[in-house]
């Protein structure tokens, strides 16, 4: 079956590597133009493009994936479906319906829960046990296709959207080639609609975001620090510098001072800050401008002192 992969972030790769590796290899992949990154700005492909390059497989890279010369080059290909993972843009109804089977989506959530650009993030802010991945038609609303796959992934107490994610692809991966298999066997789709009563939606993670109020109650500041680990990275300022706060560990010791106070310096574990309602461990930090450390060579080349505050605005 031929088939057309649409994807920029490195959450398809486990899927597109599925397919290959069971002898389905795609017409053409379709990724985002490469874009300036790093402290340099040099212009660096997306992670699905750079797979393609390196594998040596047919790559586009369109400025609008849209416009009329895009969709004449995937309809030169003559696939039967379209694979869609985290493209990051809008796919329009002329390509959803070039193909015979249309066009398909992985999304990490169990939709309709989790609509939009950060499920992975969202679950984990709400402190969710429980997320996903769902294979829906792509439709002019954003994640509300039918369902034609899905299946449950359990989120462990401590575990960081990095993490999550990871664990996120593979299942989705697993779940693309049995949605696959069956589709060669069926040589048809059959989905379920979605409740729009239950559906729910999130939307891009921005600065202001990942910024920790520490006003807020221990269990909300630790989901939020996981929900952005490793990257973007939960923030506070220290010292009128912007310090991302990539780990940490509930206590249930009570706060003694106001929020956002070093309250204990622990130099083998870390240093503990007071939240709303307990104090939070924070065990690995990321300073401006340098590289992730643990907290106890942090409290050691900053020299820490209890009593210092961590917040405000910057």
């Amino acid at each position: 079956m031929r088939y057309l992969f649409i994807g920029s972030s490195d959450y398809g790769l486990p899927a597109l590597n599925k397919l290959r590796q069971n002898g389905y290899e795609p017409s053409l992949i379709i990724s985002q133009p490469a874009k300036p990154a790093g402290r340099n700005l040099h212009l660096t492909p997306t992670p699905i493009s750079q797979y393609a390059i390196e594998q040596k497989l047919p790559l586009f890279t369109p400025m609008d994936i849209n416009s009329a010369e895009s969709i004449t080059k995937m309809a030169e290909q003559k696939a039967d479906i379209i694979v869609t993972a985290a493209f990051g843009e809008f796919i329009n109804k002329k390509i959803r319906n070039l193909c015979p089977f249309g066009a398909v989506n992985l999304h990490p959530s169990l939709l309709p829960k989790y609509r939009g650009a950060s499920p992975i993030q969202s679950a984990i802010l709400n402190g969710e046990t429980e997320t996903g991945t769902t294979i829906s038609l792509v439709s002019a609303k954003m994640d509300a296709g039918p369902i034609l796959a899905q299946t449950k992934l359990s989120i462990a107490e401590n575990e960081t959207y990095s993490e999550l994610k990871e664990r996120l692809a593979e299942q989705a991966g697993d779940l693309l080639l049995q949605f696959w298999k069956k589709l060669i066997t069926e040589k048809s789709l059959c989905g379920t609609k979605q409740d729009e009563s239950k559906a729910t939606y999130c939307y891009k993670i921005t600065n202001k975001t990942c910024q920790i109020d520490w006003n807020k109650r221990t269990e909300e500041i630790h989901n939020q620090i996981r929900a952005f680990s490793l990257t973007p990275g939960a923030w506070t300022l220290f010292r009128y510098n912007k310090l991302k706060i990539l780990c940490s560990e509930k206590t249930v010791e009570p706060a003694n001072g106001e929020p956002g106070l070093i309250c204990k310096i622990d130099k083998k574990r870390g240093f503990f800050v007071n939240c709303l309602d307990f104090k939070l461990l924070i065990t690995k930090v990321q300073p401006a401008g340098k590289k992730v450390m643990e907290a106890v060579a942090f409290i050691n080349g900053a020299r820490l002192r209890e009593k210092e505050k961590l917040g405000g605005e910057k």
